[in-house]
């Protein structure tokens, strides 16, 4: 006899759980690091960033342009240490929602009939709310960590706009990009990349979902290896540069940088979810859906960044 995979959820059973800290910290990453810039590696994670990270600058150069000299008996200091930093600090961010237990019951069980089918096992109800939940702020999060402004409600600065602030980050005029631009605008973003950071392996470009469209309609066209017929096998780059899909990055923008160069902060260890039965308290069929923790981007070494806007 098979064993029935789905299960009948009781309305009167109560779904009331709370996670924090360590205990929260699989439903945070899922809510926080799941996004594609993330979970792609395209930028460097700083866990445990509870008030601020200090990004250190520590830049060495030669007095007379070069650092090294003709050996003498002497010693003469030939060169300069220039130290600065930027700092990180994470938005205090939450989520507060209310749901009705009823309105999420079908998609539930539906979910759970097909388990076992692909090799899935049930997840409880109370998994499943919070998952749908995550989803919804991974999306949010992606969008804030290029386009975001923390004036704004519910979203910390960007990189757009900590680039656009920056003196020494180096700008480039942008314009409307089509199809029939984008190769040339690249090549203006990639002219504007600084020497000492042209050919290092983690350099990338990042393009919003527009200009990605754009560059393999540009592609098919040029009849790159049937760019028209484009897969996952075939990853996007520009003169050996790697391009990645910000999406959430504003339309007519592109960066430029260095994956060790470019930052997100976040601290597990403060997190928490909670999942609060209103049965309880109210008699009704609603449960409240409660996240809270932190969040924001920043990078190190503005000189080595790019700006197309």
């Amino acid at each position: 006899m098979k064993n029935n995979l789905s299960k009948k959820y009781n309305l009167a059973e109560s779904v009331t759980s709370n996670y924090a800290g360590e205990a929260a910290s699989g439903y945070i990453s899922a809510a926080l690091l799941s996004n594609p810039t993330i979970a792609n590696n395209e930028i460097t994670v700083l866990n445990n960033v509870e008030f601020k990270a200090n990004l250190r600058k520590i830049t060495v150069a030669g007095t007379a342009g070069n650092l090294m000299a003709d050996q003498t008996c002497d010693f003469t200091d030939s060169g300069t240490v220039t130290y600065a930093e930027r700092v990180l600090e994470p938005k205090k961010l939450d989520v507060n929602t209310q749901v009705c237990k009823a309105d999420f019951l079908k998609s539930w069980e539906g979910a759970n009939m097909t388990a076992g089918l692909n090799g899935t096992l049930p997840v409880e109800f109370t998994d499943y709310l919070i998952g749908q939940t995550a989803e919804r702020v991974s999306q949010e999060i992606q969008q804030s960590i290029w386009d975001g402004n923390g004036s704004n409600n519910g979203q910390f600065d960007g990189f757009k706009l900590l680039l656009a602030a920056d003196g020494d980050v180096n700008d480039v005029t942008g314009t409307t990009i089509t199809a029939g631009n984008i190769v040339a605008e690249l090549d203006k973003v990639v002219g504007a990349i600084p020497s000492a950071v042209y050919g290092k392996e983690d350099l990338k470009i990042w393009l919003p979902t527009s200009a990605v469209q754009f560059y393999i309609e540009a592609q098919a066209t040029l009849g790159f290896i049937n760019k028209f017929n484009m897969n996952a096998d075939f990853p996007m780059s520009f003169n050996g540069i790697q391009i990645c899909h910000a999406s959430g990055l504003a339309a007519d923008t592109m960066v430029a940088g260095r994956t060790s160069n470019m930052f997100f902060g976040t601290d597990g260890s403060t997190s928490e979810v909670r999942v609060l039965d209103m049965a309880e308290l109210d008699g009704s069929d609603n449960v409240r859906m409660i996240m809270r923790f932190n969040a924001g981007v920043n990078y190190a070494f503005g000189s080595d960044m790019v700006l197309y806007a």
